[in-house]
This record gives structure tokens, sequence and C-alpha cells, in this order.
């Protein structure tokens, strides 16, 4: 038999070498496990890791106008992350530039009131009342617990506004309270023009406000609520070297009253009229190892304390671009896979957790979007893309007693910023086996998959063992609705519980035995969470009638140190890769 060549024909064996050519070039990627897993003083996350950050201006969309019109959707997305974070209070933010420069007015009947027509869309100050405190409350109850965020101005050091708000948000909302950001952005005042009488408002002006503040917080009309120690800061985003700050006497000033350091940062600014990266800089993951690296002097200083006593850090606001994103770039599944990757990479770094943001209906960024209506009107919500990156990241750290995570620098990924997959490994706080791993495979091309291979020496004795395997997929990297988790998907919904995903992109739930060691294959595009002890059936399902989202039995984390330990990737090609390239070559036949 002679099959036909772009350039004459070839000997029918011929086929079969090429096939075993093509194949070699997609041997399984080779990836180290740590034996000993990650250090005992690596920041121990939770499986509430990523919250969701709130502009305080919009807040009536997503909560409300009062406790009867809390939107039934955003309930149900916040339950999503509620079931998946091992039933822990869901992270919730109130804050931005419009909390920095919105006045509390405690009798207003209305829960918010825009109050100046000509603001800039990225800083819109309105007044608000006690009615916040009530949706807040309310929406709490509903998805089973939430713990709060909210911002403390620093515009005016010397405004009695200031401790009027943090006295009433602390009686109103009690142990929701998490903690009061005091100042939001601070390093961009100056550029800001929000201290016009100074040429450069310096780190020394600041820590002088912070004392001013401080004073008042000592004697609210509520009380004392500094003593509560729920204070954090900086909240810097761009100008300060936090280490600088760090050692001019702002931590030891303020320590024994901070709960949090606090950090914001976007990979690019979207605030002028051009931005510097396009989709592809989010598929790589050494972009977003170095991402994180901003501001590590800083991080060092805190990282080198002893776990129990190192004030955590938390990435208060966080998402692709800053100024509401970018269209074609925020809004696309790439983002999904690159916002899970970065908020791992987050935890294996040092910090406790992050907070995508969310604004006005409409901005690009959104993990959702309320119906073209008035706030908590009636209508349809739309999904999208950056919502998915909960499910897996929240599904992946689930775990007892916390979790440590570890980034496997697969195929040198971490420094090599020409490679499509990366991988971390999810450790117990208190164990050093690995419950989970979480593999990516950024390549754009559905059916384009990377075969990896689970070694015996992960999985342990037993000849019953197997994994669970859940998939975050698209058809490609653009897609902005067609994007299922395991087999369910938010797309074409309106009310935020899920529904069966169907399309040739959907991979459902796997279990794999792996007594022996075994290889998995995950499509491009797409996030695997790998589940080492199986998935736990008795766990929370999702919300939707007519299919089930197990979770894990447990989770773990690691840290970015050198991989030693176990070899996970032997030469192996799965049976759709292989398949997949025999037609091909069988397509040129005539």
């Amino acid at each position: 038999m002679l099959v036909r060549h772009l350039c004459g024909v070839l000997p029918f064996s011929g086929l079969w070498l090429g096939v075993l050519l093509a194949t070699s070039a997609f041997a399984a990627v080779q990836v180290t496990v740590p034996a000993s897993g990650p250090s005992t003083n690596v920041t121990v996350v939770y499986s509430n890791f990523l919250g969701v950050s709130f502009e305080l201006s919009f807040i009536n969309y997503y909560f409300g106008n009062d406790t009867n019109t809390v939107p039934e959707p955003v309930v149900q997305y916040l339950n999503a992350l509620h079931e998946r974070g091992s039933n822990q209070s869901v992270r919730l933010r109130l804050g931005g530039n419009s909390m920095d420069s919105s006045t509390y007015v405690p009798n207003q009947p209305d829960i918010v009131e825009f109050t100046d027509p000509t603001a800039n869309s990225n800083d819109q100050p309105v007044n608000y009342g006690q009615q916040l405190f009530q949706v807040m409350n309310a929406m709490s109850d509903k998805v089973g617990g939430a713990e709060y965020l909210i911002g403390l101005s620093l515009r005016d050091p010397n405004s009695t506004n200031v401790p009027l708000l943090a006295g009433d948000a602390q009686h109103f909302l009690g142990d929701k309270l998490d903690a009061m950001l005091l100042g939001n952005e601070p390093d961009l005042y100056t550029g800001h023009g929000e201290r016009p009488n100074l040429a450069n408002y310096t780190t020394n002006d600041y820590i002088g406000d912070y004392w001013e503040v401080f004073g008042e917080l000592g004697k609210t009309p509520q009380g004392d609520v500094l003593s509560l120690d729920k204070i954090a800061g900086p909240t810097i985003c761009c100008d300060w070297d936090l280490a600088s700050l760090l050692q001019s006497g702002w931590l030891d000033q303020f320590s024994d009253r901070l709960k949090y350091i606090t950090l914001q940062h976007y990979p690019q600014d979207n605030c002028g009229p051009t931005h510097k990266y396009e989709l592809d800089f989010y598929l790589h993951h050494a972009n977003a190892v170095s991402l994180a690296q901003w501001q590590n002097d800083g991080l060092d200083i805190i990282r080198q304390e002893p776990s129990a006593t190192r004030k955590p850090i938390l990435m208060d606001e966080f998402s692709s671009a800053s100024c509401g994103g970018l269209p074609g770039i925020s809004d696309t599944f790439g983002v999904a896979m690159w916002s899970v990757d970065y908020a791992l990479q987050l935890a294996s770094v040092g910090y406790s957790g992050a907070y995508l943001h969310t604004r006005e209906p409409g901005v690009t960024y959104n993990l959702f979007d309320a119906p073209p209506a008035v706030a908590a009107g009636a209508g349809a919500w739309t999904t999208n893309p950056p919502f998915y990156a909960y499910l897996p990241t929240s599904e992946a750290l689930q775990a007892t007693n916390g979790s440590r995570v570890f980034d496997l620098n697969v195929q040198n990924s971490s420094s090599d910023a020409t490679q499509s997959v990366a991988g971390y490994g999810i450790y117990d706080a208190t164990s050093n086996t690995p419950h989970h791993l979480v593999l990516f495979n950024f390549a754009n091309a559905t059916g384009a998959s990377t075969e990896f291979t689970i070694p015996a020496s992960l999985i342990g004795s037993g000849t019953s063992v197997t994994l669970g395997l859940r998939f975050l997929t698209a058809p490609n990297v653009n897609e902005k609705y067609n994007i299922a988790w395991g087999n369910l998907t938010w797309a074409g919904v309106g009310d935020g519980v899920p529904v069966t995903a169907t399309g040739s992109y959907v991979q459902s739930d796997q279990n794999v035995p792996c007594a022996q060691g075994c290889s998995i294959s995950v499509p491009g595009p797409a996030v695997a969470v790998v589940y080492l002890g199986g998935f736990n059936t008795q766990a929370a399902s999702s919300s939707t009638s007519n299919s089930s989202d197990a979770v894990p039995s447990s989770t773990s984390d690691s840290n970015t140190q050198q991989a030693d330990g176990a070899s996970m990737g032997v030469p192996a090609v799965g049976l759709t890769t292989l398949l997949s390239i025999v037609a091909m070559v069988f397509a040129l036949t005539l």
C-alpha cells in the first residue's frame, strides 16, 4: 500500500515511522515532586484563599438596595465558592478608589448616592449609609458566612468621618469584620492630587497620618476599635518600595495593631491610552512567577519572621489589568487560567489571600455582570471567565489543616518564558505528602494534549488506588463563555446555577487507576486538578440538579524551593494523542 505524501508517495511502513517520529515530539513532560515537601515555615493557606473585591460605588448591584433585594444569582455565585471552600467564610472586600473618596452618612436611607456626576470613571464617590452593613450581614447569612475587609480613607487624616465609619462597621458587622484597610494606594496620593499642599507625599508623611488616625480610632462614637487589632496596610500598589517603608519605622511603630500587611498590584496599567502586554503574556508561567516577585525585598522581611508571629500578607486587589481591564484579554479563558496560576504563585511565595476585583456592570475584568437594569433589578446575569478561576483554586486548596503550595517548575517553566506548561504540588500543612497537583497546559489548540506521568512513589501502597481528575477547559484561550469546570458550566444561564456542559471541549471527571503509576493527559488549553486521594463523594456537591460536582477529600500546599525527590514524568503518549496523529497521517491518503 502507498500513502500519498505532499511531495510524492510513501510506503505504508513509512506511515508508522512518521507516527513514531511525531509521537517522540510529544513525550511526557518531566516533572519532579519534592520528596520532603515544602519548608514547615512556608505560609499555610486555606481553600478560601481567593476572595472577591467589590468597588464600593456599585455595591448595590451585587448586594441589593436593602435586605429584601439581595440578588439571588450573586448568592449562588458566592455559594459556589463557599461549598468549595471547605465551608469556610467567603472572603469579600468593599473598597477601591471610591471607598477612599466616599463619605459615610449614618442616617442616609439609601445604600449609596452618587455625589459627583463629573467624577473620573475610575473613582466615583458616593455617600453611603447604615443600609450597607445590613446588606453585608444579609449576604453573609445567605452564603453560609462571609468575612469582610473594608476601606478607611486616609485622604484626610483629620476627618471625623473615618472613626465614625470604623466604629459603626465594628458595631454592625462584629466578627464578620475581618479588617479595616487604612488608606487606598497612598503611594499615588501625590500623582492624584490628594496632597495639594505637598510637593511629594513621603513615607514619613504617611507615618504621621497613621498616628493621627490611630489616635481617633481609640475613641470612636462606638468606643475603642483600635484595640481590636483589625487595622491593615499599607495597601500600596505602585510607586513606594515596601522594604523601605517597613524599615522606615512604620512596621515597628504600628505592628501591635496591624492584622495584615496589604498590597494591591496589577500586571499592567490600563489607565492611559496604551497598554504593554497582549494575551500571550498571561499564557506563560514565568511571567506569573516574575509578577509575584514584586516587592520581594519587603516580602522577605516579613517571611523571615517565625510563622507563629508573622503578619499575614494579603493581595487585597488584583486582576489582569488596572482601570477595568482590557477587552480581548481580561475577558478570556486565557486570563481565567492565568488567575489560577497567579493565585497559586502568590500562595507559594507567602501571601495568605488574594482578591480579584469587580466594578460596575460591563467592566471587562468583572467576575460576573448584572443584567442591563437598575441596581438589584430583574434579568439574567452573565458569568465571565475570571469567575471560573475560583473553582479549581478552591478545590485544590481544600485541607483540614490548611495547605502549603509548591511550584514544581515543570519544564523549567518558572524561568523559561517559552514553555506552555506549569504545575504545583499542594501539601497538607502538617504533612510532607501532597494531596493535589495542579497542572497547566496553556497551548491554544483543543486536543493538543500534554502528557504527565504520575510515579507510583507519589501514590503510596495499595492496588486499588485511583486518582481523581477534574479539568477547567474551553475551546481556546480567547473563549469568553463556553468554559467548563468538569462537566459544569455557567454559560448561558442567568441565575448563577451551573448546568451540564456540552461540547467537544468538555472533559468529564475521570477516575484513573494509579497504584503502579500512571500517565494523564491534559488537553490544551486546560487546567487539571489531580486529586491524589481520589474524589470524596461525601463532600458538598454542586448546585445543579443534573450533575454532581464532588470535591476532594483533602489538599495541601507547597512552596518555591528547589524541587527534588520523586521523579514524575516518563516519556509517554496518551492514546488520544496517538490516535490524533495517526488520523492526521491517514488524512493524507487518497
